[in-house]
């Protein structure tokens, strides 16, 4: 789950940086349709919801919203580095639901509980750009980025972002990635929470996808992504600075539980802190385009040389070979395809 190279990553040794930034859902996902049903009161029912582009908490689902992942730093033996200011996660309000079957009409479903997430920490994580010679062609590429992460929870269909919670659940330890297959199969009380979800990694057809053994690469697909991130929110997470959003920290050893919220631990002053939606599992997806906006002049990486293609890919014309060094001089544009989630694109993770 960790994937760092070494001591990870190193700032001095910079590669590449690029970004991602959400779209919206082209309906291509592999994933099978789910029945899922309307916030609080199981009402209404949306029968073979497609999930593309969708969360599943709980019983429910939500339409991701834009989301952008920026200046994601990868080091030239492909550690990632993504500061939590750079991880800006839009508002959960609405579901959009397509039946997989074609039987009932589009719809859209504004939600009664509404969720921000954002990071409560740094992102580390690993990136396989690093391993082909141009990181901005249409090669296989895929990575995945670990953070810690809280979502706000506005429980009576409240529209601002920005206004008091009803409560917060925090979940350590987060991982989303741009390939490979989630399964969740997770009990609450007498419900299953059963989901899957099969990533569409960057430049692949998501028409392609086979459970367990990725897609095909298209031209037609440059740059796009998904990525996928599941979870099961914890009883209790052990955190400094409760209830500041800007300087909310997980406390280290969580192994040792709490008992009751707002105990405070001796040994560091950490106070534990009880989520209200202990137990609820959640699969999250979404779809992006990624940018590349800069490869450092001196190669991206440890492991194969850099195309000059790649320069010319984002933005930036070769020199002439004066050194062999000045090549690059590169700058230019990127996007993620991140956390963990998916690629397809409208036309556009």
């Amino acid at each position: 789950m960790d994937f760092q190279v070494g001591s990870g990553f190193d700032a001095s040794r910079l590669g590449q940086i690029q970004h991602v930034q959400t779209v919206a859902a082209d309906w291509q996902t592999s994933d099978p349709g789910k029945t899922v049903v309307g916030d609080l009161f199981g009402t209404p029912t949306f029968s073979n919801a497609n999930m593309d582009g969708n969360v599943n908490f709980y019983r429910w689902a939500y339409t991701t919203p834009t989301s952008n992942f920026n200046n994601m730093q990868i080091d030239k033996a492909g550690n990632y580095f993504v500061a939590k200011s750079d991880m800006q996660f839009g508002f959960y309000n609405n579901f959009n639901y397509r039946d997989t079957t074609g039987t009932n009409p589009d719809d859209t479903f504004d939600t009664n509980i509404n969720f921000q997430p954002y990071a409560i920490s740094n992102a580390k994580g690993w990136c396989g750009s690093t391993l082909v010679t141009n990181p901005n062609g249409v090669a296989t590429m895929a990575g995945q980025v670990t953070f810690d992460f809280a979502f706000d929870a506005y429980m009576s269909n409240q529209q601002d972002p920005n206004a008091a919670p009803d409560n917060t659940q925090i979940v350590p330890g987060f991982v989303m990635r741009s390939y490979g297959d989630y399964t969740v199969n997770v009990a609450k009380g007498t419900y299953t929470q059963s989901y899957v979800g099969h990533a569409v990694g960057n430049n692949t057809n998501p028409n392609s996808i086979v459970a367990g053994a990725g897609g095909t690469l298209d031209p037609a697909y440059q740059n796009r992504v998904s990525f996928l991130g599941a979870g099961v929110v914890p009883k209790g997470v052990w955190v400094f600075n409760e209830g500041d959003r800007a300087n909310l920290t997980v406390a280290a050893d969580q192994a040792v539980p709490g008992t009751t919220a707002g105990q405070v631990r001796g040994s560091d002053g950490a106070v534990w802190h009880v989520n209200a939606f202990a137990g609820y599992a959640f699969l999250l997806r979404a779809d992006a385009d990624r940018t590349l906006e800069w490869i450092s002049p001196t190669g991206h990486s440890d492991y194969v040389s850099t195309d000059a293609a790649a320069y010319t890919s984002i933005g930036q014309a070769v020199p002439t070979p004066v050194p062999a060094a000045v090549w690059l001089f590169g700058s230019g544009l990127l996007g993620l395809g991140g956390i963990a989630a998916r690629r397809r694109r409208h036309s556009v993770q």
